[in-house]
């Protein structure tokens, strides 16, 4: 049986791959936690999903959860956080732009709202903040790719 989770990494995954030029290397960075990865033995990669099949689309964070983000991205640098729209889209932040929304003081649980109006981009608000510029479609892929160039 596909697991929800599974269906929708692999598409956040997929996309990467489908959109990425040359080969690109991935790996899951923990046995007993979905959505984490490693691209190119550098950028971690969280990925959350909503199933709504339009917006707003909510993504929860638990407090272990932004714990965990914390932790990569000070082994790492940075870390890109794609949030799955349903079958909408694929937006992604890094580390910086992800501060802007939520901030480093964790509550047991906060959520994070994207929005898109039709033919418009993605907009981002958490419980903390809103994030300054408004995301495109092609964000994910993007972003990936400047922080691997970088």
């Amino acid at each position: 049986m596909i697991r929800d989770y599974q269906r929708y990494y692999g598409s956040a995954l997929t996309l990467l791959l489908d959109r990425w030029e040359g080969s690109i290397s991935l790996k899951k960075l923990f046995d007993d936690r979905n959505g984490y990865y490693l691209i190119e033995e550098r950028l971690p990669l969280s990925i959350k999903f909503s199933r709504s099949k339009k917006g707003p689309w909510t993504f929860t964070y638990h407090r272990a959860h932004q714990v965990m983000y914390t932790q990569l991205v000070e082994s790492y640098g940075n870390c890109v956080t794609a949030y799955v729209c349903g079958t909408d889209g694929v937006v992604a932040v890094q580390h910086t732009q992800l501060r802007q929304f939520l901030d480093d003081v964790y509550e047991e649980q906060e959520n994070v709202s994207i929005r898109r109006k039709l033919n418009h981009m993605y907009s981002i608000k958490g419980r903390d903040g809103v994030l300054d510029k408004k995301v495109s479609r092609d964000s994910y892929v993007t972003l990936i790719s400047d922080l691997l160039r970088s």
